[in-house]
């Protein structure tokens, strides 16, 4: 899936780097505190390159705009980017990353302390109170949860 399945503001978007491991580890935390959840993550992307992106450029722009319109109707974002055996962040990670602190969305960030370009980004969170430096994954997910109790959502 990967249109929201929540109403705008009454979920966590998770955003970054790819991979299974620290989705499923944030999802199941989520899911114990009962707060909903957006994963983008979309098998779509499978298989598209730099070198046959031309060929897809129709379907990468259905799936962009899809993940912009999750992560920009989340109650807030939990974002992590990883580092050591895992690919490096994606231009795209880096982008939304970006997306974030122009457009004030509170987001609890993790930075493996392996990741490629960390000083970078530790800096860049110091100029934007809304971008919450967390010294874990699960720092990041219990902040987003607490940040998600503090939400008026209409009883949910």
């Amino acid at each position: 899936m990967t249109r929201p399945a929540h109403p705008a503001g009454s979920y966590v978007g998770l955003y970054g780097s790819a991979g299974e491991d620290w989705r499923r580890r944030a999802k199941v935390l989520l899911d114990a505190a009962n707060v909903p959840w957006h994963d983008p993550s979309d098998p779509r992307w499978q298989g598209i390159t730099h070198e046959n992106g031309d060929q897809h450029q129709v379907l990468i722009n259905k799936l962009v705009a899809e993940e912009h319109q999750g992560l920009l109707r989340a109650g807030c974002v939990l974002y992590q980017l990883t580092g050591g055996s895992e690919p490096p962040a994606s231009l795209a990670a880096r982008f939304e990353l970006g997306l974030l602190a122009g457009r004030g969305l509170i987001t609890f960030v993790y930075v493996e302390p392996e990741a490629s370009g960390r000083n970078y980004i530790w800096a860049v969170l110091k100029l934007y109170p809304h971008l919450v430096r967390c010294d874990s994954l699960e720092e990041a997910v219990q902040r987003a949860i607490e940040k998600m109790g503090q939400l008026d959502l209409g009883g949910r």
